[in-house]
């Protein structure tokens, strides 16, 4: 598979939300006659909440690093920003007892500027190396992507209200 191309697309129907603290499911409302139900995935800006996505790796993966585009909008403007992270957890043939093993998420991150405009979309890249910054997924593996926003980023001040997520885009780097 060449670089760049497209792996999975995931949206907010996608996810399945962890026992606690998750992503609450909304939608926008579009202006368009008749009018777009725009699904999204609402993160608050004082806790933080966690959206699960279980996937297969498709087969034609080849190996390499991911980029994980992240499609979202915010509540607010300006310059703030919105942490954005994510992580993988491989669940390997035969090996790990789902009810009974604990996996500690260890996650990449992406400080993101928030769109210019209330309604706008912005688009931002997690990269993670192949191997073991990716919990050393391969093709045909099931595994858990687990994504959440951090209200407290490494850079910048936090976007007030809630951070909506559209989208994920992952790619073969």
């Amino acid at each position: 598979m060449a670089s760049g191309n497209s792996l999975l697309i995931l949206g907010p129907a996608n996810n399945s939300p962890p026992g606690t603290i998750y992503a609450t499911f909304d939608t926008v409302t579009g202006a368009s006659t008749p009018a777009e139900t725009i699904p999204v995935l609402d993160f608050d800006d004082t806790t933080q909440e966690y959206a699960d996505f279980y996937c297969v790796m498709p087969e034609h993966y080849d190996g390499g690093g991911i980029t994980i585009t992240v499609m979202f909008s915010a509540a607010e403007v300006a310059t703030d920003v919105v942490a954005w992270q994510a992580a993988f957890r491989r669940v390997a043939d035969d090996a790990e007892d789902l009810d009974t093993t604990a996996h500690t998420y260890d996650y990449n991150e992406v400080v993101a500027t928030a769109p210019s405009v209330v309604g706008e979309v912005a688009y931002d890249n997690i990269t993670f190396t192949d191997g073991a910054d990716m919990d050393s997924v391969v093709a045909g593996d099931y595994f858990i992507l687990r994504v959440t926003r951090d209200p407290t980023p490494s850079s910048g001040t936090d976007v007030t209200g809630d951070a909506s997520l559209h989208s994920l885009h992952i790619k073969e780097t």
